[in-house]
């Protein structure tokens, strides 16, 4: 117990120094009003992302994305330098994750038939993959050639998802594979292995939340379970009941199957939402608010080990993704309110 508050001692100190840069409450009034890249580049001075605002960011929401996302890797990189020995699964979480981002971004270009160049200049360094080794994925023929460059890498089970994507033209199967590769692989070697108990608990969230979106959007596209099953985590508690009453259940009869585990009330809040709507966001905003959530709590329960790492984690991330939401709202005509709720419900 006490090596773990010796150990984590300097990078708890760092990443509160780090929050206290945070967005304040009154800087995002002044954000959700902004109408433009450069508007939202003018509020980011004084935060940690302004040194990385280059001139195209204050006129192209492209480059003032990946401005954000390059501030974001490099506090990533930072905190995987100073974290103790024993944090290795944090390490390979912080790293990975930018692995995944990046190899996304390669499928959804080529799926969509970007330009080369600009998938490129979209990716963001941070992960474990090596820059050549990007370059030869965005200079693959297709789809088929790219997902067989990734045999050596652990996203090589995207194999399993591409006569799939084949036939239907849906990415749905390729990135629910890469998002299990990357939760799977650090869920299984935290179990075998072992981790701090505030780490492991997060990561347990995440890998139910990741279960959980994968069952509702499937449910929504009207798949099968043998059609979904690759795409699922199998060491997860709450898969059983909704795996075998997933062929006969649509989603709201799937809701009550949850019933006693921490995602039921605030799922069943949304679900005359979805109905009404049809949008399945609503219910993953309320997963990723059950990870942001566990986030607060193991920081709260922890706070002299890796508590307050695991805390700020969630929280960066979640200013990331909202600040991203803002950006990218600058590019359409979309309701500054719903914008705003959307931002507040995370």
């Amino acid at each position: 117990m006490m090596r773990d508050v010796l150990s984590y001692l300097y990078v708890n100190a760092t990443v509160m120094a780090k929050e206290g840069k945070f967005i304040t409450q009154a800087r995002w009034e002044d954000l959700w009003g902004a109408t433009s890249p450069g508007e939202v580049a003018s509020l980011l001075e004084a935060t940690d992302y302004f040194p990385y605002l280059s001139e195209g960011a204050v006129s192209d929401a492209r480059e003032l994305e990946k401005a954000i996302l390059t501030e974001f890797s490099a506090v990533g990189k930072e905190i995987s330098q100073i974290i103790p020995k024993g944090a290795w699964p944090i390490r390979e979480y912080l790293l990975r994750k930018w692995d995944v981002m990046n190899l996304r971004t390669a499928i959804r270009g080529m799926h969509s038939g970007a330009r080369k160049e600009d998938i490129l200049a979209s990716l963001v360094g941070g992960g474990e993959l090596d820059t050549s080794f990007l370059r030869t994925i965005v200079d693959a023929e297709g789809m088929e050639d790219l997902v067989t460059m990734l045999t050596r890498t652990p996203y090589r089970s995207l194999s399993q998802g591409l006569a799939r994507y084949s036939e239907t033209n849906n990415l749905f199967f390729l990135e629910s594979l890469l998002d299990k590769a990357f939760w799977e692989n650090l869920w299984l070697k935290v179990l075998n292995r072992g981790a701090s108990k505030g780490f492991r608990e997060f990561l347990e969230v995440c890998v139910e939340t990741h279960n959980l979106k994968i069952i509702l959007r499937a449910k929504q596209g009207r798949l099968l379970r043998e059609e979904i099953e690759p795409c699922l985590i199998p060491e997860c508690k709450i898969l059983d009941a909704l795996l075998v009453a997933f062929d006969e259940e649509d989603v709201a009869g799937l809701l009550p199957l949850l019933d006693g585990t921490p995602y039921f009330e605030s799922l069943t809040s949304r679900q005359s939402e979805y109905e009404s709507t049809g949008f399945i966001v609503v219910f993953e905003e309320v997963l990723d608010g059950a990870v942001r959530v566990k986030g607060e709590d193991i920081r709260k329960k922890r706070p002299f080990g890796p508590g307050p790492l695991i805390g700020f984690l969630v929280a960066k991330e979640m200013e990331v993704r909202n600040l991203l939401t803002l950006v990218r709202s600058t590019e359409v005509a979309l309701n500054r309110e719903e914008v705003r709720e959307a931002i507040a419900r995370n």
